[in-house]
């Protein structure tokens, strides 16, 4: 990764919308704000959910279920979106696509 890390997962401040707490999400690698599903095509699926297991399998090394949406940016830059549980806590990680 080498945008830093307070730069891929920015806020987003709405004066309509106090309770809301929107983050837009920028490439790791380049920080640009172009991002897209990872296939365009309406058979291949971007949205992978993973049941809970006693492994560690998670991309961001947790163990539990978890959602992972694969996205590319408009330089061709793959990696994925995460969200995870592990003992009763949420967490959110961007991970480099192998």
């Amino acid at each position: 990764m080498s945008v830093p890390h307070s730069e891929v997962l920015v806020p987003v401040q709405k004066e309509t919308q106090e309770w809301s707490l929107q983050w837009q999400l920028k490439c790791p690698a380049c920080g640009t704000e172009s991002v897209e599903n990872k296939d365009f095509a309406p058979d291949h699926e971007v949205v992978t959910v993973h049941p809970d297991r006693d492994d560690y399998d998670s991309p961001l090394g947790t163990r539990g279920g978890y959602v992972r949406v694969d996205l590319t940016c408009g330089e061709g830059h793959g990696f994925a979106f995460v969200i995870g549980n592990h003992k009763g806590a949420e967490f959110l990680g961007v991970v480099a696509r192998v």
